[in-house]
């Protein structure tokens, strides 16, 4: 419910205005009425309304006035003025600087109601901008400056909390980590992501009525399983206010760094502690490496590096353990064969490969392509014409876009290693490759649109490749700016004017 504050010096024309909203527009609240400017000044510092509306003539201070100063600590607060046929092109003018709406004298309920409406509308996407504002910063270890914020765009007063990420950790070397997305405005709880395969849920407790949240993740983590990809949970089950969210975030994150087990879905909770066992046979297995490769025995390195994985996937190492000893092992091969290679690249590889891929066998192919590259007797992909292959590959995920297609199932497909498909998109594209597929997707979804502008929101996030109409709608937003369904009425407003 949205706020009003009322400010007319003649109590007949003041009690018509609140008798219209109450009985007109139950969405909105009267938190408080003035006699004058200068009053209802000091009421909206104190109360902070959504909308002030406010009668053009009173004493001390005019319409004008308060609005003018209102504007100026409060530019978000919507201004209504309440004017007279004698006073009309003194409000128009008001209008045409920006001030606010209006409303002609005598009132006509139905005149008020509509234009409550649209303001309605402004507030709804105003409320929506501003959590995600919120939430953004608050994510990202940011105290909040102003509590008061926080209780007026975040009402509920007490939260839960869970993290949900699909296959590896955000990528750190690439420009563009992928589609930052947010819950869409219908949407009852929050969500923010860092990139589209990332989702922390920021659930009221007053949405449990007593219930238990844990319940609530593991149905979510159940949904986000039937993507496709291995996905990891931590779950924060207790309730919290607010402005604890910094610290909050900041567990869940640091919980999932150490969480994550390539190829596997699991769900923990943030006070868990690390039940793997660790028998210290991955370092002696990476020092064998080491030998190896500073004494150039390149023939029996790949087999070493395989008995290597075998034990990280019994261990059930952590990503980072992983990415470690591999960026490690990089750097000996870097040492001993100087072949001129620049390690930015081969960092920005790994990163992409542990981004995406989704067992660790094929983690495994991908270190073992990248190492055949370091190694001279070795033999490494031959590709061919690469660019004859990368515009299959395209033509391939325009032709299949209503699939889940993986980069493991187009490496597949075309018998191309994850690292060399990377490294294609980055030369060719100047992008990452899920961040080309969710690109061509949105603009898929966005012809249908214009061409079939009646069509079901879930039907064109199906033929575009997302089985989750919400989490369609979310990059969608996040993509574009616009919810599918104001992207429709845009569309369909544009046909209609020619």
């Amino acid at each position: 419910m949205f706020k009003i504050l009322v400010a007319d010096d003649e109590p007949t024309g003041l009690n018509h205005v609140c008798m219209i909203l109450r009985k007109k527009c139950p969405q909105y609240d009267i938190v408080a009425t003035a006699e004058n400017g200068a009053q209802a000044l000091r009421l909206v510092r104190e109360m902070q309304p959504d909308v002030l509306i406010t009668d053009i003539k009173m004493p001390v201070m005019d319409g004008i006035q308060l609005i003018n100063a209102v504007k100026k600590d409060f530019p978000d607060i919507l201004s209504v003025i309440v004017s007279g046929y004698s006073d009309f092109e003194y409000a128009q003018s008001a209008i045409k600087s920006g001030v606010c709406d209006y409303l002609l004298k005598p009132l006509v309920p139905a005149d008020m109601q509509n234009l409550m409406v649209r303001l309605e509308e402004k507030l709804k996407k105003q409320y929506y901008s501003k959590r995600n504002e919120i939430l953004r910063a608050l994510c990202n270890g940011q105290e909040p400056d102003d509590k008061s914020q926080l209780t007026k765009y975040f009402p509920a007063g007490h939260y839960h909390a869970a993290i949900f990420r699909q296959n590896g950790l955000p990528r750190r070397f690439l420009k563009s980590n992928g589609v930052e997305i947010f819950s869409t405005e219908d949407e009852q709880f929050f969500v923010y992501g860092r990139d589209e395969k990332e989702s922390l849920y920021l659930y009221p407790a007053k949405l449990l009525l007593g219930g238990n949240f844990t319940g609530i993740a593991e149905r979510i983590f159940e949904k986000e399983q039937q993507k496709g990809a291995y996905v990891t949970g931590v779950v924060c089950s207790r309730a919290f206010t607010l402005e604890k969210l910094p610290e909050i975030a900041g567990r869940l994150y640091r919980k999932l760094d150490e969480s994550i087990i390539i190829g596997e879905s699991h769900l923990v909770n943030d006070t868990e502690k690390k039940d793997r066992s660790e028998t210290g046979q991955d370092k002696k297995q990476l020092e064998h490496i080491e030998y190896l490769i500073r004494y150039k025995e390149s023939s029996k390195l790949l087999k070493e590096i395989h008995s290597l994985f075998t034990v990280w996937k019994e261990e059930r190492s952590s990503q980072l353990r992983v990415e470690a000893d591999i960026k490690y092992m990089f750097r000996m091969l870097q040492n001993a064969y100087l072949n001129g290679r620049d390690l930015s690249e081969t960092d920005f590889l790994i990163d992409d490969v542990f981004y995406n891929v989704q067992t660790m066998e094929e983690l495994e192919e991908s270190i073992k392509e990248l190492v055949r590259q370091y190694i001279p007797e070795a033999e490494s992909e031959n590709l061919g014409n690469r660019e004859q292959l990368f515009a299959s590959i395209l033509t391939y995920l325009n032709t299949h876009i209503s699939e889940a297609v993986s980069l493991g199932d187009v490496c597949r497909k075309f018998g191309v290693s994850q690292t060399s498909l990377s490294r294609m998109f980055r030369t060719y594209k100047e992008t990452s490759f899920s961040n080309y597929l969710t690109e061509i997707r949105i603009e898929r979804a966005k012809e249908i649109m214009k061409n079939a502008p009646d069509s079901y929101v879930k039907d064109i996030a199906e033929r575009c490749g997302y089985g989750d109409q919400f989490y369609f709608s979310r990059i969608f937003r996040s993509v574009t700016g616009v919810c599918p369904k104001e992207y429709m009425e845009k569309v369909c407003g544009l046909k209609n004017e020619k």
